[in-house]
């Protein structure tokens, strides 16, 4: 087990990273603590080897992107719901790009990857 930790807008952040053998190769576990809370979690699994800066590296990213994508889509339902749209257009689409663009969450995930 090795763990990983930043810190960000004064938030601690942890991600507790194991590596797994498996039938066809090996796979990375991470899980990303902010605080005392589980986030998230990611699985890669490999056949023989990463190419990644540093170990576990790919896992990492992979959970603070799901992450990311998660908040966005929840965003969007919640704009869509509330401004009663059942589908986006582009004008549309350029009005919530430009409503969660001051999203405090996005702005910590996406600090954060930029930290990995």
């Amino acid at each position: 087990m090795e763990i990983k930790k930043f810190n960000i807008d004064n938030r601690e952040v942890e991600f507790v990273n194991e590596s797994y053998s498996t039938r066809n190769g090996f796979k990375h576990v991470t899980k990303l603590f902010v605080g005392d809370y589980c986030a998230g979690e990611n699985t890669c699994h490999y056949l023989n080897r990463t190419w990644e800066a540093y170990r576990y590296q790919t896992v990492m990213r992979g959970c603070v992107n799901n992450l990311i994508e998660i908040r966005i889509e929840n965003l969007k339902s919640d704009f869509k719901f509330k401004n009663g749209y059942s589908k986006m257009t582009a004008k549309r689409n350029e009005e919530f790009n430009e409503s969660i663009k001051d999203d405090e969450t996005l702005i910590f995930y996406r600090k954060l990857l930029s930290k990995i």
